[in-house]
């Protein structure tokens, strides 16, 4: 799969390198070899890390939270059906408010500093909060009805049904909502004016019309996801090989 890959890549920068050739205009098309320099240039700048670290540091933070947030909650939803109730007219109405009116209501609310990160907290909550109640409810009740009979305490009981469940759910929504939490970030630091941020170097570059270095910063930014991803998809696969009664022992 990964000659695959490669293969694939490199067909897609040919097929770049051909358009950028052809248009001419490296205002609206850089060549690969212009957008490489800038992307040195880029991480050779004295404000590079701070930059990165400004944007990833909110982001991750912001993740973590929400999703120990979304855990505790979805899973009180999943137990309790009130709970559940209570909490869907908020949860419709996250899912249906569109991304831009949200960053808009936010903004003018917390400011390009705190925004941002409200923003993130409560586009992604919605999603993994969701992940977790369907886990919860896909249980059997067959199976619950055998740890009643069985006399098993709630810790038991939520590591032999519920455990499994809630691990495969998110090993797959956790990776795609953690790159979405990257995305809305990035996108609300640009809106806000953000003082430092890869929004704000990205405001940078597109104010002297520099579209080099917006390549280039989209660019790093893309690579930063993948590496998140990939340790993401290590620690769920960790999770997934934790056997029930070293869990119990």
């Amino acid at each position: 799969m990964k000659i695959y890959t490669v293969i694939s890549m490199f067909i897609v920068l040919v097929v770049y390198e051909y358009f950028s050739f052809s248009v001419g205009k490296p205002l609206i098309l850089p060549s690969g070899e212009s957008i490489l320099m800038e992307i040195f240039t880029i991480i050779r700048g004295t404000t590079f890390i701070e930059i990165i670290s400004v944007t990833v540091v909110r982001t991750l933070v912001t993740f973590v939270c929400i999703l120990v947030l979304s855990l505790v909650v979805g899973i009180l939803a999943g137990y309790y059906k009130v709970v559940a109730a209570l909490l869907n007219p908020a949860m419709i109405l996250l899912r249906t408010i569109p991304t831009v009116s949200l960053i808009l209501i936010l903004l003018i609310w917390f400011g390009r500093d705190l925004g941002p990160t409200i923003i993130v907290g409560l586009v992604i909550f919605p999603i993994i909060y969701e992940l977790v109640v369907g886990s919860i409810k896909k249980v059997d009740s067959d199976l619950k009805d055998v740890c009643l009979l069985f006399g098993c305490t709630i810790f038991e009981k939520f590591f032999a049904l519920y455990y499994p469940n809630l691990i495969y759910a998110l090993s797959s929504g956790v990776q795609a909502t953690l790159g979405l939490a990257f995305k809305v970030m990035v996108m609300a630091e640009v809106m806000a004016q953000s003082r430092i941020g890869i929004g704000q170097a990205l405001n940078y570059e597109k104010t002297y019309l520099n579209m080099a270095g917006v390549f280039g910063w989209t660019i790093i930014l893309i690579l930063f996801l993948l590496i998140s991803i990939t340790y993401d998809s290590m620690f769920i696969q960790y999770l997934l090989s934790i056997k029930l009664k070293n869990i119990l022992e």
